[in-house]
Protein backbone atom coordinates (compact mmCIF):
# COMPACT_ATOMS: atom_id res chain seq x y z
CA UNK A 1 0.00 0.00 0.00
CA UNK A 2 1.44 3.36 -1.08
CA UNK A 3 1.55 6.15 1.44
CA UNK A 4 -1.07 7.70 -0.60
CA UNK A 5 -3.45 5.85 1.33
CA UNK A 6 -2.75 6.81 4.74
CA UNK A 7 -3.71 10.40 3.70
CA UNK A 8 -7.49 9.84 4.95
CA UNK A 9 -6.22 8.72 8.43
CA UNK A 10 -3.66 11.85 8.50
CA UNK A 11 -6.41 13.97 8.08
CA UNK A 12 -8.04 13.47 10.56
CA UNK A 13 -5.40 12.31 12.84
CA UNK A 14 -3.31 15.64 12.18
CA UNK A 15 -6.15 18.42 13.80
CA UNK A 16 -6.87 15.43 16.89
CA UNK A 17 -3.08 15.74 17.72
CA UNK A 18 -2.47 19.06 16.97
CA UNK A 19 -5.37 19.86 19.50
CA UNK A 20 -3.07 17.64 22.44
CA UNK A 21 -0.03 20.09 21.33
CA UNK A 22 -2.14 22.89 21.69
CA UNK A 23 -2.95 22.05 25.19
CA UNK A 24 0.64 22.22 26.12
CA UNK A 25 2.26 25.11 24.70
CA UNK A 26 -1.36 27.25 25.71
CA UNK A 27 0.81 30.76 24.18
CA UNK A 28 -1.70 32.47 22.78
CA UNK A 29 0.46 33.48 19.45
CA UNK A 30 1.66 30.03 18.83
CA UNK A 31 -1.77 28.69 19.20
CA UNK A 32 -2.85 30.23 16.29
CA UNK A 33 -0.25 29.27 13.99
CA UNK A 34 -0.10 25.88 15.24
CA UNK A 35 -3.54 25.55 14.54
CA UNK A 36 -3.44 27.12 11.00
CA UNK A 37 -0.13 25.06 10.28
CA UNK A 38 -2.28 21.65 10.95
CA UNK A 39 -4.97 22.95 8.85
CA UNK A 40 -3.13 24.06 6.03
CA UNK A 41 -1.55 20.61 6.30
CA UNK A 42 -4.58 18.61 6.30
CA UNK A 43 -5.45 20.76 2.81
CA UNK A 44 -2.26 20.00 0.91
CA UNK A 45 -2.86 16.46 1.79
CA UNK A 46 -6.20 16.71 0.59
CA UNK A 47 -4.79 17.97 -3.01
CA UNK A 48 -2.43 15.57 -3.05
CA UNK A 49 -5.14 12.92 -2.19
CA UNK A 50 -7.41 14.49 -5.28
CA UNK A 51 -4.05 14.20 -7.94
CA UNK A 52 -3.46 10.59 -6.78
CA UNK A 53 -6.80 9.53 -6.92
CA UNK A 54 -7.39 11.30 -10.41
CA UNK A 55 -4.09 10.21 -12.16
CA UNK A 56 -4.24 5.96 -11.04
CA UNK A 57 -7.87 6.84 -11.65
CA UNK A 58 -8.80 5.04 -8.21
CA UNK A 59 -12.82 5.51 -7.53
CA UNK A 60 -12.81 4.15 -3.83
CA UNK A 61 -10.82 2.30 -1.53
CA UNK A 62 -11.03 1.25 2.33
CA UNK A 63 -8.22 2.09 4.83
CA UNK A 64 -8.77 -0.49 8.10
CA UNK A 65 -7.73 1.08 11.32
CA UNK A 66 -5.34 -1.35 13.08
CA UNK A 67 -5.51 -3.63 10.57
CA UNK A 68 -7.95 -5.33 13.00
CA UNK A 69 -11.19 -7.28 11.29
CA UNK A 70 -14.99 -6.41 12.28
CA UNK A 71 -16.11 -5.92 14.70
CA UNK A 72 -13.50 -4.76 16.37
CA UNK A 73 -11.95 -2.80 13.16
CA UNK A 74 -12.53 -0.11 11.92
CA UNK A 75 -12.59 1.25 8.57
CA UNK A 76 -12.31 4.58 6.43
CA UNK A 77 -14.22 4.64 3.29
CA UNK A 78 -12.29 6.81 0.40
CA UNK A 79 -13.77 7.89 -2.69
CA UNK A 80 -13.13 10.94 -5.21
CA UNK A 81 -15.94 12.94 -3.80
CA UNK A 82 -15.12 12.25 -0.09
CA UNK A 83 -11.85 13.49 -0.85
CA UNK A 84 -13.05 16.64 -2.44
CA UNK A 85 -15.80 17.49 0.78
CA UNK A 86 -13.02 17.29 2.90
CA UNK A 87 -10.76 19.42 0.95
CA UNK A 88 -13.19 21.79 0.56
CA UNK A 89 -13.80 21.66 4.26
CA UNK A 90 -10.34 21.70 5.34
CA UNK A 91 -9.84 25.44 2.78
CA UNK A 92 -13.21 27.10 4.49
CA UNK A 93 -11.96 25.97 7.78
CA UNK A 94 -9.00 27.56 7.33
CA UNK A 95 -10.50 31.15 5.43
CA UNK A 96 -12.97 30.72 8.55
CA UNK A 97 -10.26 31.16 11.56
CA UNK A 98 -8.61 33.56 9.42
CA UNK A 99 -10.88 35.67 8.63
CA UNK A 100 -12.77 35.50 12.40
CA UNK A 101 -9.46 36.06 14.03
CA UNK A 102 -10.40 39.82 14.70
CA UNK A 103 -13.51 39.14 16.31
CA UNK A 104 -11.63 36.32 18.32
CA UNK A 105 -9.93 39.21 19.77
CA UNK A 106 -12.46 41.28 20.61
CA UNK A 107 -14.60 38.54 21.79
CA UNK A 108 -12.73 36.27 23.41
CA UNK A 109 -10.99 36.75 27.04
CA UNK A 110 -7.25 36.42 25.96
CA UNK A 111 -6.28 33.48 28.13
CA UNK A 112 -9.38 31.17 26.61
CA UNK A 113 -7.84 31.85 22.83
CA UNK A 114 -6.01 28.36 23.05
CA UNK A 115 -9.50 26.63 24.38
CA UNK A 116 -10.84 27.92 20.51
CA UNK A 117 -7.86 26.43 18.55
CA UNK A 118 -8.09 23.12 20.20
CA UNK A 119 -11.73 23.20 19.76
CA UNK A 120 -11.21 24.20 15.95
CA UNK A 121 -8.95 21.22 15.47
CA UNK A 122 -10.95 18.50 17.11
CA UNK A 123 -14.28 20.26 15.19
CA UNK A 124 -12.04 19.71 11.94
CA UNK A 125 -11.04 16.11 13.01
CA UNK A 126 -14.83 15.16 14.22
CA UNK A 127 -16.15 16.11 10.57
CA UNK A 128 -13.49 14.15 8.45
CA UNK A 129 -14.35 11.65 10.76
CA UNK A 130 -18.36 12.07 9.48
CA UNK A 131 -17.08 11.99 6.35
CA UNK A 132 -14.67 9.02 5.83
CA UNK A 133 -16.06 6.66 8.34
CA UNK A 134 -17.58 3.68 7.57
CA UNK A 135 -18.45 2.49 10.77
CA UNK A 136 -22.14 3.79 12.61
CA UNK A 137 -20.53 3.51 16.01
CA UNK A 138 -17.28 5.42 15.62
CA UNK A 139 -19.38 7.89 13.92
CA UNK A 140 -21.37 8.31 17.03
CA UNK A 141 -18.22 8.78 18.84
CA UNK A 142 -16.85 11.88 16.76
CA UNK A 143 -20.63 12.92 16.84
CA UNK A 144 -20.39 13.55 20.26
CA UNK A 145 -16.97 14.93 19.68
CA UNK A 146 -18.44 17.16 17.45
CA UNK A 147 -20.77 18.34 19.76
CA UNK A 148 -18.48 19.47 22.72
CA UNK A 149 -16.28 21.10 20.49
CA UNK A 150 -19.21 22.98 18.66
CA UNK A 151 -20.74 23.81 21.64
CA UNK A 152 -17.29 25.51 23.07
CA UNK A 153 -16.73 27.41 20.66
CA UNK A 154 -19.89 29.45 20.91
CA UNK A 155 -19.73 29.76 24.63
CA UNK A 156 -16.33 31.50 24.60
CA UNK A 157 -18.08 34.33 24.08
CA UNK A 158 -18.81 34.55 27.39
CA UNK A 159 -21.84 36.72 27.56
CA UNK A 160 -25.59 35.93 28.98
CA UNK A 161 -26.45 35.82 25.44
CA UNK A 162 -24.41 33.25 24.47
CA UNK A 163 -24.59 30.95 27.35
CA UNK A 164 -28.38 30.53 26.90
CA UNK A 165 -27.94 29.93 23.22
CA UNK A 166 -25.09 27.25 24.45
CA UNK A 167 -27.57 25.60 26.27
CA UNK A 168 -30.13 25.28 24.40
CA UNK A 169 -27.55 24.38 21.66
CA UNK A 170 -26.25 21.58 23.83
CA UNK A 171 -29.67 20.26 25.40
CA UNK A 172 -31.21 19.99 21.61
CA UNK A 173 -27.57 18.28 20.36
CA UNK A 174 -27.62 15.92 23.03
CA UNK A 175 -31.21 14.66 21.96
CA UNK A 176 -30.17 14.00 18.89
CA UNK A 177 -26.88 12.10 20.33
CA UNK A 178 -29.52 10.17 22.37
CA UNK A 179 -31.63 9.52 19.65
CA UNK A 180 -28.76 8.75 16.99
CA UNK A 181 -27.35 5.88 19.59
CA UNK A 182 -30.71 4.56 20.21
CA UNK A 183 -31.37 4.11 16.71
CA UNK A 184 -27.80 2.26 15.74
CA UNK A 185 -28.01 0.46 18.68
CA UNK A 186 -31.03 -0.91 17.13
CA UNK A 187 -29.51 -1.58 13.59
CA UNK A 188 -26.70 -3.69 15.39
CA UNK A 189 -29.18 -6.01 17.32
CA UNK A 190 -30.88 -6.39 14.28
CA UNK A 191 -27.95 -6.99 11.87
CA UNK A 192 -24.97 -7.81 14.05
CA UNK A 193 -22.90 -5.23 12.51
CA UNK A 194 -21.33 -2.14 13.22
CA UNK A 195 -19.72 -1.47 9.33
CA UNK A 196 -21.70 -0.51 6.95
CA UNK A 197 -21.59 -2.52 3.76
CA UNK A 198 -22.02 -5.45 5.87
CA UNK A 199 -24.98 -3.86 7.52
CA UNK A 200 -26.46 -3.48 4.01
CA UNK A 201 -26.09 -6.80 3.54
CA UNK A 202 -27.78 -8.01 6.11
CA UNK A 203 -30.87 -5.33 6.27
CA UNK A 204 -31.41 -6.42 2.39
CA UNK A 205 -31.76 -9.81 3.34
CA UNK A 206 -33.90 -9.15 6.02
CA UNK A 207 -36.37 -7.28 3.76
CA UNK A 208 -36.26 -9.42 1.20
CA UNK A 209 -37.77 -12.07 4.10
CA UNK A 210 -39.93 -9.57 5.42
CA UNK A 211 -38.00 -9.48 8.69
CA UNK A 212 -37.73 -6.98 11.23
CA UNK A 213 -39.74 -4.57 9.07
CA UNK A 214 -40.79 -1.79 12.07
CA UNK A 215 -37.58 -1.93 13.86
CA UNK A 216 -35.99 -1.00 10.61
CA UNK A 217 -38.22 1.84 9.60
CA UNK A 218 -38.19 3.14 13.25
CA UNK A 219 -34.61 3.42 13.12
CA UNK A 220 -34.26 5.13 9.98
CA UNK A 221 -36.87 7.52 11.11
CA UNK A 222 -35.17 7.98 14.30
CA UNK A 223 -32.13 8.80 12.33
CA UNK A 224 -33.61 11.26 10.37
CA UNK A 225 -34.54 12.74 13.40
CA UNK A 226 -31.33 12.79 14.70
CA UNK A 227 -29.35 14.29 12.42
CA UNK A 228 -32.53 16.86 11.52
CA UNK A 229 -31.54 18.12 15.07
CA UNK A 230 -28.35 18.01 14.17
CA UNK A 231 -28.03 19.73 11.18
CA UNK A 232 -30.87 22.31 11.94
CA UNK A 233 -33.93 20.73 9.87
CA UNK A 234 -36.93 22.42 9.73
CA UNK A 235 -38.70 21.97 12.45
CA UNK A 236 -35.96 21.18 14.40
CA UNK A 237 -34.11 24.00 13.70
CA UNK A 238 -34.63 26.05 16.96
CA UNK A 239 -31.56 26.05 18.30
CA UNK A 240 -29.54 27.70 15.21
CA UNK A 241 -30.71 31.20 15.47
CA UNK A 242 -29.51 32.04 18.80
CA UNK A 243 -26.40 30.24 18.76
CA UNK A 244 -25.47 31.55 15.21
CA UNK A 245 -26.45 34.91 16.17
CA UNK A 246 -24.56 35.16 19.54
CA UNK A 247 -21.42 33.59 18.94
CA UNK A 248 -18.68 35.21 17.45
CA UNK A 249 -18.09 35.72 13.51
CA UNK A 250 -15.96 33.05 12.56
CA UNK A 251 -17.59 30.62 15.26
CA UNK A 252 -21.10 31.19 13.65
CA UNK A 253 -19.13 30.55 10.03
CA UNK A 254 -17.62 27.58 11.04
CA UNK A 255 -21.20 26.09 12.94
CA UNK A 256 -22.93 26.74 9.18
CA UNK A 257 -20.44 26.17 6.61
CA UNK A 258 -18.96 22.71 8.16
CA UNK A 259 -20.68 21.65 11.29
CA UNK A 260 -24.17 21.25 9.72
CA UNK A 261 -22.53 19.75 6.67
CA UNK A 262 -20.95 16.97 8.20
CA UNK A 263 -24.07 15.38 9.81
CA UNK A 264 -25.23 15.71 6.34
CA UNK A 265 -22.89 14.05 4.27
CA UNK A 266 -23.21 11.03 7.45
CA UNK A 267 -26.75 10.88 6.73
CA UNK A 268 -26.28 10.36 2.55
CA UNK A 269 -24.08 7.79 3.94
CA UNK A 270 -26.68 5.76 6.35
CA UNK A 271 -29.02 6.25 3.53
CA UNK A 272 -27.44 4.77 0.41
CA UNK A 273 -24.73 2.48 1.91
CA UNK A 274 -26.46 1.23 5.18
CA UNK A 275 -29.69 0.85 3.73
CA UNK A 276 -29.87 1.23 0.18
CA UNK A 277 -32.06 2.58 -2.69
CA UNK A 278 -34.05 -0.07 -2.81
CA UNK A 279 -34.95 -0.64 0.99
CA UNK A 280 -35.49 3.11 1.33
CA UNK A 281 -38.07 3.07 -1.44
CA UNK A 282 -39.62 0.14 0.37
CA UNK A 283 -39.35 1.36 3.54
CA UNK A 284 -41.18 5.15 2.13
CA UNK A 285 -38.98 7.36 4.10
CA UNK A 286 -38.09 9.37 0.93
CA UNK A 287 -41.62 11.71 0.81
CA UNK A 288 -40.78 12.38 4.41
CA UNK A 289 -37.62 13.67 3.70
CA UNK A 290 -39.16 15.82 0.75
CA UNK A 291 -41.10 17.13 2.81
CA UNK A 292 -39.25 18.24 5.59
CA UNK A 293 -36.89 19.47 3.25
CA UNK A 294 -39.64 21.97 1.14
CA UNK A 295 -41.07 22.99 5.09
CA UNK A 296 -37.06 23.79 5.42
CA UNK A 297 -36.61 25.58 2.11
CA UNK A 298 -39.84 27.76 2.44
CA UNK A 299 -40.09 28.80 6.10
CA UNK A 300 -36.75 29.01 6.76
CA UNK A 301 -36.92 31.93 4.39
CA UNK A 302 -39.90 33.23 5.69
CA UNK A 303 -38.60 33.55 9.04
CA UNK A 304 -35.47 35.35 7.74
CA UNK A 305 -37.77 36.99 6.05
CA UNK A 306 -38.92 39.15 9.32
CA UNK A 307 -35.27 38.99 11.18
CA UNK A 308 -34.73 42.49 12.68
CA UNK A 309 -31.08 41.47 13.62
CA UNK A 310 -28.27 41.03 10.38
CA UNK A 311 -26.70 37.50 11.70
CA UNK A 312 -30.05 36.52 12.63
CA UNK A 313 -31.37 36.49 9.32
CA UNK A 314 -28.46 35.33 8.01
CA UNK A 315 -29.05 31.54 10.57
CA UNK A 316 -32.63 31.41 9.42
CA UNK A 317 -31.16 31.82 5.82
CA UNK A 318 -29.01 28.42 7.03
CA UNK A 319 -32.14 26.91 7.65
CA UNK A 320 -33.76 27.28 4.43
CA UNK A 321 -30.79 26.58 2.68
CA UNK A 322 -30.04 22.95 4.96
CA UNK A 323 -34.17 22.47 3.84
CA UNK A 324 -32.29 22.73 -0.57
CA UNK A 325 -30.36 19.92 0.03
CA UNK A 326 -33.13 17.87 2.04
CA UNK A 327 -35.47 18.28 -1.09
CA UNK A 328 -32.53 16.91 -2.98
CA UNK A 329 -32.20 14.09 -1.26
CA UNK A 330 -35.68 13.83 -0.80
CA UNK A 331 -36.21 13.48 -4.80
CA UNK A 332 -34.76 10.19 -4.67
CA UNK A 333 -32.99 10.67 -7.75
CA UNK A 334 -29.32 10.67 -8.85
CA UNK A 335 -29.70 13.75 -9.73
CA UNK A 336 -31.22 15.30 -6.76
CA UNK A 337 -28.83 13.68 -4.63
CA UNK A 338 -25.96 15.32 -6.56
CA UNK A 339 -27.50 18.77 -6.77
CA UNK A 340 -27.73 17.83 -3.06
CA UNK A 341 -24.05 17.18 -2.74
CA UNK A 342 -23.23 20.18 -4.79
CA UNK A 343 -25.06 22.68 -2.90
CA UNK A 344 -23.35 21.52 0.81
CA UNK A 345 -20.29 23.06 -1.31
CA UNK A 346 -22.22 26.02 -2.28
CA UNK A 347 -23.85 26.50 1.00
CA UNK A 348 -20.17 26.26 2.75
CA UNK A 349 -18.03 28.79 0.93
CA UNK A 350 -21.39 31.38 0.47
CA UNK A 351 -22.33 30.96 3.96
CA UNK A 352 -19.15 31.49 5.75
CA UNK A 353 -18.23 34.27 3.70
CA UNK A 354 -21.36 35.94 5.05
CA UNK A 355 -21.43 35.35 8.54
CA UNK A 356 -17.42 36.84 8.36
CA UNK A 357 -18.56 39.82 6.89
CA UNK A 358 -21.40 40.27 9.01
CA UNK A 359 -19.43 39.87 12.04
CA UNK A 360 -17.23 43.10 11.08
CA UNK A 361 -19.74 45.33 10.02
CA UNK A 362 -21.58 44.33 13.29
CA UNK A 363 -18.57 45.18 15.28
CA UNK A 364 -17.43 48.13 13.37
CA UNK A 365 -21.13 50.17 13.65
CA UNK A 366 -21.58 48.71 16.75
CA UNK A 367 -25.30 47.88 15.62
CA UNK A 368 -26.76 44.23 14.81
CA UNK A 369 -30.23 45.80 13.24
CA UNK A 370 -30.66 45.88 9.84
CA UNK A 371 -32.62 49.01 9.93
CA UNK A 372 -29.30 51.11 10.91
CA UNK A 373 -27.66 49.48 8.04
CA UNK A 374 -27.79 52.52 5.89
CA UNK A 375 -24.89 53.67 3.81
CA UNK A 376 -22.97 50.71 5.32
CA UNK A 377 -21.17 50.64 1.68
CA UNK A 378 -19.61 54.05 1.83
CA UNK A 379 -18.33 52.94 5.62
CA UNK A 380 -17.06 49.56 4.22
CA UNK A 381 -17.17 49.28 0.45
CA UNK A 382 -14.90 45.60 0.06
CA UNK A 383 -17.07 44.24 3.13
CA UNK A 384 -20.05 45.02 1.65
CA UNK A 385 -19.19 44.28 -2.00
CA UNK A 386 -18.07 40.66 -0.35
CA UNK A 387 -21.79 40.46 1.35
CA UNK A 388 -23.39 41.12 -2.39
CA UNK A 389 -21.26 38.38 -3.32
CA UNK A 390 -22.72 36.60 -1.08
CA UNK A 391 -25.97 37.92 -0.92
CA UNK A 392 -26.49 37.21 -4.57
CA UNK A 393 -25.48 33.93 -4.63
CA UNK A 394 -27.97 32.86 -2.13
CA UNK A 395 -30.44 34.02 -3.71
CA UNK A 396 -29.24 32.11 -7.47
CA UNK A 397 -27.83 35.34 -9.27
CA UNK A 398 -25.49 34.13 -12.04
CA UNK A 399 -22.41 33.88 -12.26
CA UNK A 400 -22.50 32.76 -8.68
CA UNK A 401 -21.97 29.05 -7.42
CA UNK A 402 -25.53 29.92 -6.18
CA UNK A 403 -26.51 30.29 -9.45
CA UNK A 404 -25.54 27.11 -10.66
CA UNK A 405 -26.69 24.87 -7.84
CA UNK A 406 -30.37 25.78 -8.30
CA UNK A 407 -29.54 25.23 -11.76
CA UNK A 408 -28.84 21.91 -10.84
CA UNK A 409 -31.65 21.49 -8.17
CA UNK A 410 -34.37 22.44 -11.45
CA UNK A 411 -33.01 20.03 -13.77
CA UNK A 412 -33.04 17.53 -11.14
CA UNK A 413 -36.62 18.79 -10.07
CA UNK A 414 -37.78 18.96 -13.63
CA UNK A 415 -36.64 15.13 -14.35
CA UNK A 416 -38.20 13.73 -11.08
CA UNK A 417 -41.88 12.92 -10.44
CA UNK A 418 -42.04 16.12 -8.74
CA UNK A 419 -41.91 18.53 -11.15
CA UNK A 420 -44.28 21.16 -9.24
CA UNK A 421 -41.36 21.35 -6.44
CA UNK A 422 -39.50 23.59 -9.02
CA UNK A 423 -42.53 26.47 -8.37
CA UNK A 424 -41.04 26.14 -4.40
CA UNK A 425 -37.81 26.74 -5.50
CA UNK A 426 -38.66 29.88 -7.66
CA UNK A 427 -40.83 30.69 -4.56
CA UNK A 428 -37.61 30.38 -1.82
CA UNK A 429 -35.32 32.28 -4.38
CA UNK A 430 -37.56 35.29 -4.76
CA UNK A 431 -38.21 35.36 -0.37
CA UNK A 432 -33.94 34.98 -0.42
CA UNK A 433 -34.43 38.23 -2.63
CA UNK A 434 -36.48 39.67 -0.40
CA UNK A 435 -34.39 39.59 3.01
CA UNK A 436 -31.15 40.23 0.84
CA UNK A 437 -31.43 43.09 -1.27
CA UNK A 438 -32.69 45.41 0.89
CA UNK A 439 -29.62 44.98 2.92
CA UNK A 440 -27.68 45.94 -0.56
CA UNK A 441 -30.18 48.94 -1.19
CA UNK A 442 -29.50 50.11 1.85
CA UNK A 443 -25.86 49.75 2.11
CA UNK A 444 -25.30 51.81 -1.15
CA UNK A 445 -28.30 52.87 -2.39
CA UNK A 446 -29.63 55.09 0.69
CA UNK A 447 -29.55 58.80 1.32
CA UNK A 448 -27.04 57.97 4.13
CA UNK A 449 -24.77 56.71 1.38
CA UNK A 450 -24.25 59.58 -0.61
CA UNK A 451 -23.67 61.71 2.98
CA UNK A 452 -21.37 59.48 4.27
CA UNK A 453 -19.75 59.26 0.77
CA UNK A 454 -18.87 63.03 1.37
CA UNK A 455 -17.89 62.58 4.49
CA UNK A 456 -14.74 60.25 3.80
CA UNK A 457 -15.54 57.78 6.73
CA UNK A 458 -13.72 54.52 6.68
CA UNK A 459 -14.32 51.57 9.29
CA UNK A 460 -12.92 49.23 6.77
CA UNK A 461 -10.73 46.35 8.37
CA UNK A 462 -7.26 46.07 7.18
CA UNK A 463 -6.99 44.54 3.69
CA UNK A 464 -4.86 41.46 5.13
CA UNK A 465 -8.06 40.93 7.21
CA UNK A 466 -10.10 41.22 4.31
CA UNK A 467 -8.17 39.14 2.41
CA UNK A 468 -9.83 35.95 3.54
CA UNK A 469 -13.48 36.62 2.72
CA UNK A 470 -12.06 37.73 -0.51
CA UNK A 471 -10.70 34.28 -1.33
CA UNK A 472 -13.88 33.26 -0.41
CA UNK A 473 -15.86 34.95 -2.43
CA UNK A 474 -13.49 34.43 -5.62
CA UNK A 475 -14.35 30.75 -4.90
CA UNK A 476 -17.87 31.75 -4.82
CA UNK A 477 -17.73 33.15 -8.61
CA UNK A 478 -15.33 31.14 -9.86
CA UNK A 479 -16.33 27.84 -8.98
CA UNK A 480 -19.90 29.52 -10.77
CA UNK A 481 -18.29 29.60 -13.57
CA UNK A 482 -16.41 26.09 -13.75
CA UNK A 483 -19.32 24.09 -12.38
CA UNK A 484 -19.51 21.65 -14.76
CA UNK A 485 -16.45 19.69 -13.74
CA UNK A 486 -17.28 19.53 -9.93
CA UNK A 487 -20.51 18.63 -10.73
CA UNK A 488 -19.52 16.11 -12.53
CA UNK A 489 -17.11 14.61 -10.43
CA UNK A 490 -20.01 14.40 -7.83
CA UNK A 491 -22.80 12.61 -10.58
CA UNK A 492 -19.87 10.41 -11.68
CA UNK A 493 -19.42 9.40 -7.95
CA UNK A 494 -23.24 8.71 -7.13
CA UNK A 495 -23.51 6.83 -9.84
CA UNK A 496 -20.97 4.70 -9.51
CA UNK A 497 -22.37 4.14 -6.10
CA UNK A 498 -25.52 2.99 -7.72
CA UNK A 499 -23.69 0.53 -9.08
CA UNK A 500 -21.37 -0.71 -6.68
CA UNK A 501 -21.74 -0.68 -2.74
CA UNK A 502 -18.04 -0.11 -2.04
CA UNK A 503 -18.80 4.00 -3.33
CA UNK A 504 -19.13 7.20 -1.14
CA UNK A 505 -22.87 7.23 -1.22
Amino acid sequence: MSLEYHIPFFTIFIPMITALIINIVRNNKATKYIAILSLLSVLVLDIIMVRFMSVNQVDTFTYMLGHFPAPWGNELKTGQLEVALNLAFSLVMILSVLGGSRSLLDDVAEDKHYIYYIMVCMTFASISVLTYTNDIFTSYVFIEINTIAACSIVVLKETGETVRATLKYFIMSSIGSGIYLFAISTLYGITGHLLMEPMHKSIVNLVSTGQYMFPLTASLILILAAIGIKSALFPFHNWLPDAHGSATSSSSAILSALVLKGYIVLFVKILYRVYGMEVIRQLNILPVILALGLMGMIFGSIFALFQTELKKMIAYSSVAQIGYIFTGIGLGTPAGLAAAMFHILTHAFTKSGLFLVSGSMIHETHNKKISKMNGIGALMPITMTVFIIGGLSMIGIPPSIGFSSKWYFSQAMLSSDFVWVVLLLLLSSLLNAAYYLPIVIKGFFSDEYVELKKQGKRLERPILELLPVMVLSFVVITVGLYSTPIYGLIAQSIKFANADRKSVV
